[in-house]
């Protein structure tokens, strides 16, 4: 499955720029094997480039009308295998 339809679908929508968890808690999200996405041809792994830019930019730019949608009240966990 895709990252950001992952994050869309799990997070509830506050307002059309600000995606988080429902009112009054903390979304934690877990990733596991976090080093598995293969390298693409220049060397990148787009799943992670983007989950660390959620991480330290919090949020992400939208794919289709190019917005930003911020992300709050959501945590990351991630495990290497």
């Amino acid at each position: 499955a895709n990252l950001v339809d992952f994050l869309e679908n799990t997070l509830e929508r506050k307002r059309k720029t600000l995606l988080g968890a429902p009112a009054g808690k903390t979304m934690l999200l877990f990733i596991d094997d976090i080093n598995m996405p293969m390298l693409e041809k220049f060397g990148a792994q787009p799943p992670i480039e983007l989950l660390r830019q959620v991480v330290d930019y919090k949020g992400f730019y939208d794919r289709k009308k190019l917005f930003w949608k911020g992300v709050q009240e959501t945590q990351f966990i991630a495990a290497c295998g």
